[in-house]
């Protein structure tokens, strides 16, 4: 094919922003920002093993084949070409032997051989699956030390400990996949060990289930759990006995009931899976030289969030769809909310900084792996891989402006005096205030002037429903210094949040609420318990003390979500016996409780001040006096905290959540992933690479004729694809000498697909209906005999596998006995290069970053489109949909009007995943697993309503429709779900992009946008500009400074202005002119940071209680000029900043603002030329910012510049 023939290019349009930063985050490698580079990259390495005179060729034809859509799997396509000994593999199986060490009477390692085998491959990226079945029941006899065998669980313990201490190269942590047969004695502990909590952290497990087994189930027969080992007296003495093949027989049981131990744990638990082994083996090409032994590993994890909505606790998500905020930046959820994966032993992490949290040891969590003054790198690793001393990342969401939720800042005020310094009592809440002037007041004397808490309160307490009588604060107490405020539905309010007499503690209830709430309540607990200490020369801080621990520690969740790092201090007062005063004029000795304390410190300052600050005067001015003495700045606030410890924590339900795009969730930084499985021999391994799907789907939708698949494009493709995989066997690191030798025996591949669904739906077929599966399963045929025949040709060239032999390979029964007739042929002939070529895997973020976020896999689209808000690495914030491939197609060729939330109006073939019933999602997998010679990694999403005796059938029709395998998920108080109610993506992880996509261009160069490291020394040209402005108080005037430099234009013919720095002249004081001081250097930092626009578009949002400040003139339509109004100040600067930068960029060829964003120019207007206007107070008018919107002949009309609003 030639390059500009490719499908990749038929339907080409705008590369997405997600598919472009998932680019360049998780594949691009230094030096590369394009496609070509990162395909150019891998397209040698596969062709560095071809014969040096057919490099230069196979080289240019795998990068064609990679533009064409034929992708490596995310290991593939982000190491190879690069140097770092990190297997390419995904996952691979080690053999276990009935053997302590050296192997076992079969040849097979033994346990601890098998344990450092495992141990090695997991230090090289890999994952690893085990098959125990060899290893002697508990109760066996063993005869070389006359003990009893304690079984195979118990050495899974030792495993699962051993995964825990390795680390491991690349990206992949050590994670375990266990297996054992339905017939070893010790099947009912295995099948319910991970009922206990703790047990087998690391381990997700399968039981291999055989033929026999179901027909005994179908048939209500009893099963015999059986083992060569020989039992010990006990169990020969409860009835074991030896058949007459030799095994003996330790127990006997209705199938029936081990069937439903089984589904009652899956239905539940989510695990065991179930492997039907016997399907898998008569399907296996060579089942005349192997055995299956197990499949690769997932993981799991659980605890609370933070949502687009704000705070929630897992339990409150399962099978709710949500928004998970990470790092500021909101992704949707591709499962249905969380849902149950079993009930497993927890471990608590705390860290030096007090956050601590209850997880799985096999729960992945974001290490600082390097840092230095500039940049931090990070890295995946378990929870029981932390040390102590590791620093892990913390949840930045500073570029959050705050989330909805239930609850006024009033009230969260109100609720935190009440926890810092109030009583809660049966009918009332009664806050107290105390203050030395209050003492002095005797009866009849005037009361000193409220403090600002009284004021705060007292307006927030008229928020509330009290009765006409309700006075507010009393008169203080004599001798006290102390005043209260009583207050019934302040009570009621408290109540209502969870709180209690005796118990008024911050409650969960209190968590889930808005930011303003959020706001209202710390500010409330620190104006009652809050201090300000330190000087500058020993640091400033912000502290907040209390003796009930748990309320600092959901005070220092609440203050992260807001954007503000705390340090948490245990026992900073150990509890004890005290002096203290007895009111009755002397000393008495009572026992006091720990105090603990809460510290704020560095940068956090700066954001506690302006997020929530303090209502009391005191505390107010000392934080302000401290940041404004401040002549350093203050430290950057890194976001880690350090690990203090990991300890055993009790049994605990777990939950899992596939989150799009990062798969990640805030949990103080823990990270989950999904992924599928392929049954494996002992030392086998996944080379996997698919190809997508949607870039051979031709006039897509009916658009420019009839939509066709092309299957000739599609063959050629798939036949290049079998020859680059089967060059990663050779290009990729092993960990082990005899996963090579297997590997080379065999030269096991998987070709595979991703975009089903979306290729479906282009070519206008429904996913759930009879045409839908008809032409996957053509699809998948045409895969099969592409891939078969190519491998066939390699052979011929490079040899077939050595394994390979023609009878048994091709006997019947087998997969490729039931291939083409000439294909067969050809095979006996000539013989084949690979054993096994197809295997449809999960795709992941490879299918989000070069597929255009096209359906995962064999899987249905999820969703036509989201939003998603990103921080970028300047600190700004960008937002953008993202979108289905399909959709985003559908919206090019055919109605341009359509968006994602007016989706009714697609055809009815464009169907997702929630529209169908489980039976159709396991009709496609039988459609399709006939032609794919491994596995199918699908989920069969199952309703919470689903009877357990049809769940039970799903099983029995999996079985009797020849699967492998089966997956469900079933949403329910313990499971949770993975489908969404609403559309949305599925089981992946994410989105996902084309990877037939454009080449992805270089970033283009933007003068007015790119990072300018350091300030260049020596003088700049500047403008001063005199600005001129009114307030409530009256005429302000201040001068500001900004500095321009030359930078080269785009096209490097010539040079525009950039402002660069902005300064307001040393020795002006004032309230204002300190923060405009402190505003004046960070749009510095924003405009040599490139994203100056961004910030004062935020400046020009800033709104103040002190009404409308007046700067320039607004032209009205008739041609006159009136006052120009602002919210604050800080908006008034910003956009007198913005018109000196537009006055001197309009001669400049260049300018920072997009054409929409560059305000105009605004004239010069003597004030004798302003119209003189009969101003009136009123609401905000949307046009000229004054506040004179009164109502006029029933509409609203504007006194200053005429603007006439809506009516009726």
């Amino acid at each position: 094919m030639k390059r500009d023939s490719l499908p990749g290019r038929l339907h080409q349009f705008d590369v997405q922003p997600i598919s472009r930063d998932v680019l360049a985050e998780k594949y691009f490698k230094p030096g590369e920002s394009s496609l070509e580079q990162l395909y150019g990259r891998v397209a040698r390495a596969l062709a560095s093993v071809e014969k040096p005179e057919l490099r230069a060729e196979w080289e240019q034809k795998f990068l064609t084949n990679l533009h064409a859509g034929a992708i490596g799997a995310g290991r593939i396509m982000s190491a190879a070409g690069t140097d770092i000994q990190a297997t390419l593999i995904n996952c691979f199986v080690q053999p276990v032997g009935d053997a302590i060490q050296g192997v076992d009477d079969e040849g097979y390692p033994g346990i601890y051989e098998a344990l450092r085998e495992a141990a090695e491959t997991m230090r090289r990226g890999g994952g690893v699956g085990y098959d125990f079945s060899r290893i002697r029941p508990k109760g066996a006899f063993v005869k070389g030390t006359h003990s009893i065998a304690s079984g195979p669980c118990s050495y899974m313990n030792v495993f699962d400990q051993s995964c825990s201490t390795v680390e491991s190269a690349g990206s992949r942590r050590g994670a375990q996949m266990g297996v054992l047969r339905i017939d070893h004695p010790d099947v009912a502990e295995f099948i319910t060990a991970k009922r206990t909590p703790g047990r087998w952290n690391n381990f997700n497990v399968s039981v291999g289930v055989s033929d026999a087994f179901m027909q005994a189930v179908a048939n209500g027969t009893d099963w015999e759990l059986v083992h060569k080992a020989k039992p010990g007296q006990k169990v020969l003495e409860g009835g074991g006995y030896q058949r007459a093949d030799g095994l003996w027989v330790y127990r006997k049981l209705p199938a029936r009931e081990l069937w439903d131990t089984i589904m009652q744990s899956t239905y539940d638990f989510a695990e065991p899976g179930i492997l039907f082994l016997d399907q898998i083996g008569r399907d296996n090409n060579l089942n005349y030289t192997e055995k299956i032994e197990a499949t690769n590993p997932c993981v799991t994890a659980d605890t609370w969030v933070m949502t687009s909505e704000g705070p929630a606790q897992v339990a409150q998500l399962i099978g709710k769809t949500f928004e998970a905020v990470v790092d500021g930046a909101a992704y949707p959820v591709l499962s249905r909310g969380f849902f149950r994966t079993g009930h497993r032993p927890v471990l608590e992490l705390r860290t030096v900084e007090g956050h601590a949290m209850r997880l799985t040891c096999d729960h992945k969590v974001r290490r600082v792996a390097t840092r230095t003054r500039y940049i931090m790198r990070t890295e995946w690793v378990q929870a029981q891989d932390l040390q102590p001393g590791d620093e892990v990342a913390l949840h930045n969401h500073r570029t959050m402006d705050g989330w909805d939720g239930e609850g006024t800042e009033a009230e969260g005020y109100l609720l935190g005096l009440l926890v810092g310094d109030g009583v809660l009592k049966a009918d009332r809440a009664v806050l107290s205030v105390w203050d030395e002037r209050f003492k002095s007041v005797a009866n009849g004397a005037s009361s000193p002037t409220p403090t600002g808490v009284m004021v705060a309160a007292l307006a927030a307490a008229q928020t509330l429903p009290h009765r006409v009588d309700f006075a507010g604060w009393q008169r203080p107490l004599a001798d006290r210094g102390e005043v209260r405020m009583a207050s019934a539905p302040l009570r009621d309010l408290a109540v209502r949040y969870g709180m209690a007499p005796g118990a008024k503690g911050l409650t969960p209830a209190l968590e889930c609420t808005s930011s303003a709430f959020h706001a209202g309540l710390l500010r409330g607990l620190f104006d009652s318990d809050g201090s300000v200490q330190g000087t500058q020369s020993k640091g400033v801080s912000v502290r907040l003390a209390q003796s009930d621990l748990a309320n600092l520690q959901a005070v220092q969740r609440m203050l992260l979500r807001m954007g503000i790092a705390s340090k948490l201090h245990d026992q900073r007062r150990p509890s004890g016996t005290r002096m203290l005063p007895n009111g009755q004029g002397s000393q008495g000795l009572y026992v006091v409780a720990a105090q603990h304390e809460l510290v704020i410190s560095g940068d956090n300052l700066a954001e506690f001040a302006e997020r929530v600050g303090f209502s009391d005067e005191a505390k107010a001015d000392a934080l302000e006096r401290a940041l404004r003495g401040y002549q350093r700045r203050l430290n950057r606030e890194r976001f880690v905290a350090t690990v203090e410890g990991l300890t055993p924590d009790g049994y605990e339900d777990v939950y899992d959540v596939t989150v799009a795009e990062v798969h990640a969730f805030d949990a103080n930084g823990l990270y989950v992933h999904n992924c599928g499985e392929q049954p494996l021999p002992p030392y086998g391994c996944c080379d996997l690479g698919p190809i997508i799907l949607t870039n051979f789907v031709r006039h897509p939708f009916g658009a420019g004729g009839d939509a066709t698949f092309d299957f000739d494009a599609f063959e050629q493709v798939v036949a290049t694809q079998v020859r680059a995989l089967d060059n990663v066997l050779d290009v990729t690191f092993w960990p082990l000498e005899q996963q090579r030798a297997e590997s080379a025996a065999k030269r096991r591949i998987g070709v595979g697909f991703t975009g089903l669904g979306n290729a479906l739906t282009m070519l206008k077929l429904r996913y759930d209906r009879a045409e839908g599966r008809d032409m996957a399963t053509q699809i998948a045929r045409r895969m099969r005999d592409a891939a078969y025949r190519a491998s066939v040709e390699l052979a011929k060239e490079k040899g077939a596998f050595p394994k390979f032999k023609a009878d048994g390979y091709l006997a019947k029964g087998t997969f490729a006995s039931r291939l083409p007739a000439d294909i067969q042929a050809d095979i006996r002939q000539h013989g084949i290069r690979n054993s096994h070529l197809l295997s449809i895997a999960p795709t992941g973020t490879v299918s989000l970053a070069f597929a255009d976020n096209a359906s995962n896999g064999i899987e249905p689209a999820f969703s036509w489109g989201y939003q998603r808000n990103k921080r970028e690495a300047d600190g700004s914030k960008s937002a953008y949909t993202v979108e289905d491939h399909a959709f985003r197609l559908y919206r090019s060729l055919i109605d341009s009007q359509v968006t994602p939330d007016n989706a009714a109006s697609l055809p009815e073939y464009f169907v997702n995943a929630l529209e169908m019933t489980a039976q159709e999602h396991v009709a496609m997998m039988q459609a399709v697993q006939p032609y794919v010679d491994t596995s199918i990694s699908k989920t069969v999403n199952i309703p919470e309503d689903y009877p357990y005796e049809d769940f039970k059938n799903l099983y029995r029709q999996a079985w009797e429709a020849g699967l492998k395998g089966l997956a469900t998920y079933r949403p329910n108080s313990i499971l949770g779900a993975v489908l969404e109610t609403t559309p949305a993506k599925k089981e992946e992880p994410a989105p996902q992009p084309p990877a037939g996509a454009p080449m992805m261009p270089p970033v283009a160069y933007d003068p007015m946008r790119t990072v300018i490291e350091k300030r260049p020394s020596g003088g700049l040209p500047s403008v001063t500009e005199k600005i001129e402005y009114w307030t409530h108080e009256g005429q302000q005037r201040l001068y500001l400074i900004v500095s321009f430099l030359a930078v080269p234009t785009a096209d490097g013919k010539g040079e525009v202005e950039r402002a660069i720095e902005f300064f307001m002249p040393v020795g002006q004081s004032g309230e204002s002119q300190q923060w405009i001081t402190a505003t004046m250097r960070m749009l510095s930092l924003a405009a040599r940071g490139g994203f100056l626009d961004r910030a004062l578009s935020d400046m020009r949002k800033v709104t103040w209680d002190r009404g409308p400040v007046r700067l320039g003139t607004y032209e009205k339509a008739d041609g006159t000029h009136v006052p120009r109004w602002h919210d604050s100040e800080v908006a008034a600067i910003g956009y007198a900043i913005e018109n000196l930068i537009a006055q001197r960029a309009l001669a400049a060829q260049g300018s920072l603002f997009d054409p929409d964003e560059l305000p105009a120019v605004e004239p010069r207007v003597e004030p004798a030329a302003m119209v003189s206007t009969t101003v009136m107070a009123g609401k905000k008018c949307p046009e000229c910012g004054a506040h004179a919107m009164i109502r006029k002949d029933g509409c609203d009309y504007c006194t200053q510049c005429g603007y006439m609003g809506s009516c009726g």
